[in-house]
């Protein structure tokens, strides 16, 4: 019993190493208050909107969700993590059918909406629009069965 407690402590511990820092984190809703519309049109999932880092990108642990189960047809705002040194932002996505979406390089501002769709068969975009909802760029999104 101890050994499982153990375990599970540290995997919980991993959750919080990657992402954003303890410190950004806890400053997420005094200081930055840069938030974005995440609006969801394949599947009920989790989605973390991360910082492009060489951290964040060569993980497959970004600790807390983004946004917590999102349903289909769905929009939540969400605030973001400053982004990196880069400016650009990375989308992950795992949704309860055990399929994976990734998307690298975005460039977003406060305000600003994702959209995640199907275009084709299996084929997926991100849409980024700006607070005016004209749209700024759209992203080919990796997709996979788990």
């Amino acid at each position: 019993m101890k050994r499982a407690g153990l375990i599970v402590g540290c995997l919980l511990m991993l959750l919080f190493l990657f992402g954003c820092t303890s410190e950004e984190l806890e400053d997420m809703n005094t200081k930055n208050n840069k938030t974005v519309t995440f609006i969801n049109e394949v599947n009920e999932a989790d989605v973390w909107i991360l910082p492009k880092t060489e951290e964040n990108l060569k993980t497959t642990v970004w600790g807390k969700a983004t946004i917590s189960k999102i349903k289909k047809n769905e929009s939540r705002k969400a605030v973001l993590c400053e982004a990196g040194d880069n400016g650009l932002y990375i989308f992950r996505m795992i949704d309860t059918d055990s399929f994976y979406y990734s998307a690298n390089d975005i460039t977003l501002k406060a305000d600003w909406s994702l959209k995640i769709k199907e275009k084709d068969l299996n084929s997926f975009v991100l849409e980024v629009t700006d607070e005016n909802g004209d749209l700024k760029n759209t992203y080919e999104v990796f997709s996979a069965r788990l």
